[in-house]
């Protein structure tokens, strides 16, 4: 049975020129990819700035792969991004029970406070990245129901290519503006976000915090932010993050396909 979106190369794969992504690349692959691949083609592959590679691909090659300048090989995968996103909020919670003096506890507590809406703003970025760029069918979507226009001109004299714009948009997207990440997940990716009004009221603090370092604006009291906020902020986020795996597990576990997986290019 083949795999769709798998493109083997019979010779050397060899990039020259162009920025291209992809999904992966896998050197030296076996038959078993070949026998999986949806595209077969026989002879070297050269590929320069002229050529419009699709980022959900996988592209394999039996000889070697060869990169020449600004050639951008794989992405991240999503467990990749969940193994992060689990890092940084263990280390924030590290970071909460050093001790330090009581005069500067609150100034840790407010950074930790940030950090921690930080790593859930880096996680919904990322995921999304990596769903939107490795699938084909919601890159489809996104392509189909992205509210952002780019004009024929503007994408010929920047030189875009349509998978620039996509990637683009999507990682200049603010993330803290939870209401409108919860309808571009449910667009694109079909995942409906649990109630988060707490989670929304936890965000305007940290924009307090970031924004005013907590001191009080005409209608609010300064934030001093203590261990207990701290704990139910991650409380929320880690429900948020955990719903959305638990979600798409399936996916995520099946980006990458279960074929030999040696000599990968990253």
């Amino acid at each position: 049975m083949t795999i769709k979106d798998i493109i083997f190369v019979k010779g050397n794969l060899v990039f020259k020129s162009g920025d291209h992504r992809v999904k992966d690349l896998v050197a030296y692959a076996t038959k078993t990819w070949e026998q999986k691949a949806e595209t077969i083609i026989d002879n070297d592959l050269i590929v320069t700035d002229k050529n419009e590679l699709m980022p959900y691909s996988i592209y394999c090659a039996s000889g070697d792969i060869c990169t020449y300048g600004n050639f951008i090989s794989g992405m991240q995968r999503p467990i990749d991004v969940i193994r992060i996103f689990n890092e940084e909020i263990g280390n924030l919670q590290k970071l909460k029970r050093q001790e330090i003096s009581s005069e500067l506890e609150v100034v840790l507590n407010r950074q930790v406070y940030i950090g921690v809406v930080g790593t859930m703003e880096l996680f919904l970025c990322d995921f999304l990245y990596c769903m939107v760029m490795g699938y084909k069918k919601y890159y489809r979507r996104f392509c189909e129901n992205s509210s952002r226009t780019f004009k024929l001109k503007e994408i010929s004299t920047k030189k875009w290519r349509i998978q620039d714009a996509v990637g683009k948009s999507i990682l200049e997207t603010n993330y803290h503006r939870i209401n409108e990440i919860k309808k571009i997940y449910k667009k694109i990716l079909d995942i409906e976000f649990p109630s988060s009004s707490k989670l929304e009221k936890q965000i305007l603090t940290r924009h307090s915090l970031v924004h005013r370092n907590g001191f009080p604006s005409k209608d609010s009291e300064y934030i001093r932010v203590d261990s207990n906020m701290i704990e139910e902020l991650i409380t929320e986020v880690q429900t948020l993050i955990n719903y959305i795996i638990r979600t798409r597990k399936m996916e995520i576990h099946s980006w990458f396909p279960s074929i030999e997986t040696q000599n990968i290019v990253s």
